[in-house]
């Protein structure tokens, strides 16, 4: 059968009986009535490499039912893992990545939305798993609702990115507020959390290798368009950035008192907007928390302006883009915590902080920024799976995306030296604090 063929006959036989059984289905679910459901047509239509960066099978259904003799039609958004080998799968870490998606979901989502009155915009929840070697969410399609993913993969709009940054700030200050005045319930939201990118001690090979070839083109990058940039200064950052899986458990590690849940993907595969009718973003949700951790709060805000917009954007407005994401965190935390903001959050500190978090930033666009400016044609399975040379690897990390990629990696290693110069911050601070 077809990957829709068989995606289609596991819902309808498999799935949605115990969809139905959990009573999430229907809030008139009764088991007395339970031989009255009937599954009609099931529409399946896979989210390509062309719409997002995935490593998981995703794809959108329509289903039509009907029960207890009325019809019903249900949206939803299925996230698989692909079928890869068991090293890959643990390489990944996919148990700890669905682990933590389905822990939001289950147990802090609930919680969440007690404290907000039940106005934390996140899609519905309706079926997990989690095995050793497979894992799955099955979620509401939030396109019904009028959010949308941007259609600009990557170099997002000023109006874009002030949305998303004021919405950033809001959840900090609100999980800051929760942390302060409620620690009990702090700690048992995140309990259970998984460090789901730097849990394995040996990074796989492939991996590796693109990670190094990434620090190159980045130091070609810089000497070619940013020559000004001390040939030093990036020397240190490949030092930094060489043993990376060291490198990011300590930038990651929740060091008190800026330690707050924080979604730890925040980019523009994560988060979708609404618009009014002149196509003007007027708000902003969050999804896909495979990554929440209990971190700084600005390895979200450095990811995102690292990862979803050009210097074009960023750069020149940065300042403004600054105090928007502070102000709303102020806001919010008054709201929520019913108390003035500490010390410790003032906008220098902040900003401070912000660039300890660059080498970690640029090292993502490095390694990751040419596969959204020319995205792969594969499938996730088919990507994952395929074998590659390290003549290969090496050709696509070197030149894929070309002189747009090459000139934005310079940049960001331009802004990080210039901001490490003028509030006398070395960018490897943060490893000599812990």
């Amino acid at each position: 059968m077809s990957l829709i063929e068989t995606e289609t006959h596991w819902l309808r036989t498999t799935i949605l009986p115990k969809i139905l059984e959990s009573g999430r289905l229907l809030d008139t679910y009764s088991a007395s009535k339970a031989d009255t459901f009937r599954v009609g047509d099931i529409d399946v239509d896979v989210i390509g490499p062309k719409e997002a960066f995935m490593l998981t099978l995703c794809y959108r259904t329509t289903i039509r039912f009907e029960y207890d003799g009325k019809q019903f039609e249900r949206k939803m958004v299925v996230k698989k893992t692909p079928r890869i080998q068991p090293e890959m799968y643990k390489d990944i870490q996919f148990s700890y990545l669905f682990g933590n998606e389905i822990d939001f979901y289950t147990k802090i989502l609930p919680q969440m939305e007690k404290v907000t009155g039940g106005k934390f915009a996140a899609p519905k929840y309706y079926y997990s798993e989690l095995n050793p070697l497979s894992a799955m969410v099955i979620l509401s399609d939030f396109a019904e609702d009028g959010w949308s993913i941007t259609k600009d993969r990557v170099g997002l709009s000023l109006d874009h990115v002030r949305v998303a940054v004021k919405y950033l700030g809001k959840f900090h200050g609100f999980a800051y507020a929760i942390k302060h005045k409620n620690p009990d319930q702090f700690e048992n939201m995140t309990k259970n959390l998984r460090e789901s990118r730097f849990s394995n001690d040996i990074m796989h090979p492939d991996f590796l290798l693109k990670l190094k070839t990434s620090v190159k083109r980045a130091a070609q990058a810089v000497a070619t368009y940013q020559p000004q940039v001390g040939e030093d200064f990036v020397q240190n950052f490949g030092l930094l950035i060489s043993d990376y899986t060291k490198f990011g458990r300590q930038r990651v590690a929740p060091r008190e008192p800026l330690a707050t849940l924080c979604h730890g993907d925040y980019v523009r595969n994560n988060v979708a907007y609404k618009y009014d009718g002149k196509e003007e973003p007027q708000e902003i949700m969050m999804f896909d928390y495979q990554t929440l951790r209990v971190s700084s709060p600005m390895i979200d805000l450095s990811v995102f302006l690292a990862i979803s917009v050009y210097a074009d954007v960023r750069y020149t407005h940065f300042d403004s883009i600054f105090d928007d994401y502070c102000s709303a965190l102020y806001d919010s935390y008054r709201k929520h915590a019913k108390d003035e903001v500490p010390e410790f959050l003032n906008r220098t500190e902040l900003l401070k902080e912000y660039i300890r978090f660059l080498p970690y930033s640029v090292s993502i666009t490095a390694y990751f920024l040419f596969s959204l400016v020319e995205p792969s044609v594969l499938s996730s399975e088919e990507m994952i799976n395929c074998q590659v040379t390290d003549e290969e690897i090496i050709e696509s990390t070197m030149k894929s995306g070309g002189e747009i990629v090459d000139r934005e990696i310079a940049h960001q290693l331009k802004e990080m030296f210039e901001l490490s110069r003028t509030y006398n911050v070395r960018i490897d601070e943060a490893m000599h604090n812990i």
